[in-house]
């Protein structure tokens, strides 16, 4: 029973050191000294701690490492994916037009010289601006 409680008492000083008084850790650390069964036991479980902080301390930057390369490999693969995109948009607007024909005529209907054959109606030569003078026709 004496053994479980002083492995309260290692548990205490080294996990909770701040609720023992000074006097209490003098005592303590005195009482270790003097038996080398019991500062065995510290020394083991001491040991024990520091060992599970260590791994603690491992896993926690295993961790963040693993989070860092997922977040690098998003990356990588946004930076593939839109550099691939931004190719194809430009591969299509640098060849596009030349599979595309321009004429100047394409929104004409017939040939180039239809646009210009017409013939006015004999009623609308009288009123055409174009055959008399409107600026002394409109003051008779």
């Amino acid at each position: 029973m004496d053994n479980i409680n002083f492995q309260d008492r290692i548990d205490e000083y080294l996990l909770h050191d701040e609720t023992m008084s000074e006097e209490e850790k003098v005592q303590f650390l005195k009482e270790i000294e003097e038996d080398a069964e019991k500062k065995e036991q510290y020394e083991f479980t001491k040991n024990v701690k520091q060992a599970i902080v260590s791994r603690g301390e491992k896993l926690k930057a295993m961790t963040e490492f693993q989070m860092e390369m997922k977040s690098h490999y998003h990356r990588k693969t946004w930076l593939w994916i839109s550099s691939i995109a931004a190719v194809l948009v430009i591969g299509f607007f640098a060849i596009n037009p030349l599979f595309v024909e321009n004429s100047p005529t394409d929104n004409v209907r017939g040939d180039e010289n239809d646009v210009f054959d017409m013939t006015v109606p004999t009623d609308s030569i009288d009123t055409d601006s174009i055959s008399s003078d409107t600026i002394t026709s409109l003051h008779k």
